[in-house]
């Protein structure tokens, strides 16, 4: 499939571009992260850094990889694809807690661990869907949803409103 989708026969792929599949998973690693992780550390480093805008940002790109990210998230060609997320996120959410003065029962690392787990499932399941809504109509659910403690999910109408989402 990365041959197929690259132009070339798989044969040519392992001997003039790469030495076997690990380093093709890499390398799609660096294609689909490289962009996320440059504009997250943006995102931290800027004097206001507004969630909700980064993630109005964000969904658009990964809507874009949807096909290689349904891939990622749903076999065992990379077993290691959401560790190597959350080896790359969860140091950046937490300097981004940090900066922010974040102050709470639990340490900042561990709050970063539950937010980025939760955001990682929530794109795994948004984008593994058969026909993903569009960025512009899954923004303001996945706000919502981020903004949702389990709990109330399960016990709590939802004040969500589908006029809001433009739907």
């Amino acid at each position: 499939m990365v041959a197929k989708r690259a132009g070339m026969s798989r044969e040519n792929a392992y001997r003039n571009h790469f030495r076997g599949i690990p380093e093709i998973i890499e390398r799609i690693h660096f294609l689909i992260d490289n962009e996320i992780r440059t504009d997250f550390e943006k995102f931290i480093s800027s004097e206001d850094p507004d969630i909700s805008k980064f993630f109005s940002t964000i969904l658009p790109f990964l809507y874009e990889k949807q096909e290689w990210l349904r891939v990622l998230f749903n076999s065992y060609i990379d077993p290691n694809w959401l560790m190597f997320l959350q080896q790359k996120y969860i140091p950046l959410f937490t300097d981004y807690l940090d900066k922010l003065g974040k102050v709470d029962v639990f340490s900042n690392a561990f709050l970063s661990q539950i937010v980025v787990k939760e955001f990682l499932s929530i794109i795994s399941t948004w984008l593994s869907t058969d026909s993903p809504e569009p960025p512009a109509l899954f923004v303001k659910k996945f706000i919502h949803l981020l903004q949702q403690s389990p709990i109330d999910m399960l016990t709590q109408k939802s004040q969500f409103s589908y006029k809001d989402s433009n739907l």
